[in-house]
């Protein structure tokens, strides 16, 4: 039987569609998730610096101008 594609799912083709990495993928379902920039690193062992720089790839990629948009 075909199911129907969950919330996760559906996020995940439309990223993969952008060319968003893996690492990328984990910031951006821990941003859906609600978590700060600063929990993101620490449930991810980066820094905080470095989720920012992710962030910014993905804002390139996707065109978006910030966590809202």
């Amino acid at each position: 039987t075909i199911d129907e594609a969950g919330a996760r799912d559906l996020a995940d083709l439309i990223m993969a569609a952008h060319g968003i990495t893996r690492r990328e993928r984990e910031i951006c379902h821990e941003v859906m998730a609600g978590h700060s920039t600063k929990e993101i690193a620490a449930r991810l062992f980066i820094a905080p610096h470095t989720v920012q720089d992710h962030l910014k790839s993905i804002f390139a990629k996707t065109g978006a101008h910030n966590r809202r948009t």
